[in-house]
């Protein structure tokens, strides 16, 4: 018995030690983090073009890579207020009077574009750590986009996180659809057939929401009106 405490009291210490060892660490990695990672976003803010929501969107699938950084930079900067990503509960709206492209997915591509660019290129992953850190302060962002994200974008958040040491629960539980977010308009449906199928509701301010007028199917990558099963009427053309 006497041996026994005597193991367990001597390994007290050296437990301890470990503890705060890997508490040290992970305090420097994060400072890393912020130091670098926001110098990195900086920098890219600074070379950001003269251009329209529609037409950074646009440049985020064109160019080499730093280019998509600095276009998702951008559009973030454009669209979250700040060009914060943890505030994408905020923004509202469509990227042009009578579109159907919900101004929240469009930042949203943005800043997983720029994660996805920046880690691609030597010590840039720490600039897409950075971008994740910041949009991670959202507890909905994380619930509606990293628990639930595309395939492609796992192994980069799988990367990030190791390159960098980036703390915090990044679990994903299931693959969902693929980038980019923003879906492909395409009529209506009914709320029958858009629960069915787990689509996301919109509001129409164009954000999402727990109910609303618009439906994304985001396993497909469209985007409905939504009508109740009552009103939907489907005419009879004798055949």
């Amino acid at each position: 018995m006497i041996l026994s405490f005597c193991v367990v009291f001597s390994a007290g210490p050296l437990f301890a030690a470990q503890t705060w060892d890997d508490l040290v660490a992970g305090l420097e990695q994060q400072e890393d983090i912020k130091q670098k990672g926001a110098g990195i976003i900086e920098q890219l803010r600074k070379e950001a073009p003269t251009a329209s929501e529609q037409q950074l969107w646009n440049a985020l699938w064109t160019g080499d890579v730093r280019s998509r950084a600095v276009a998702g930079v951008a559009l973030m900067d454009k669209i979250f207020l700040g060009g914060d990503p943890a505030k994408w509960e905020e923004v509202q709206g469509f990227l042009s009077n009578g579109s159907y492209q919900p101004r929240q997915l469009a930042a949203l591509d943005g800043l997983f574009v720029a994660v996805a660019s920046l880690n691609s290129v030597p010590g840039g992953e720490w600039g897409a750590a950075w971008l994740l850190s910041q949009f991670g302060r959202s507890g909905r962002g994380k619930v509606y986009f990293i628990e639930q994200m595309p395939a492609e974008l796992r192994p980069v958040l799988e990367s990030v996180i190791a390159k960098t040491g980036l703390r915090g629960d990044w679990s994903v539980a299931k693959t969902r659809g693929k980038m980019p977010l923003m879906p492909v308009y395409r009529g209506i449906v009914t709320r029958n057939t858009a629960e069915s199928r787990q689509m996301q509701y919109f509001d129409g301010w164009g954000s999402l929401a727990n109910n609303g007028r618009y439906a994304w199917d985001r396993d497909r990558g469209y985007f409905y009106q939504v009508v109740e099963d009552s009103s939907f009427f489907m005419p009879s053309f004798g055949f």
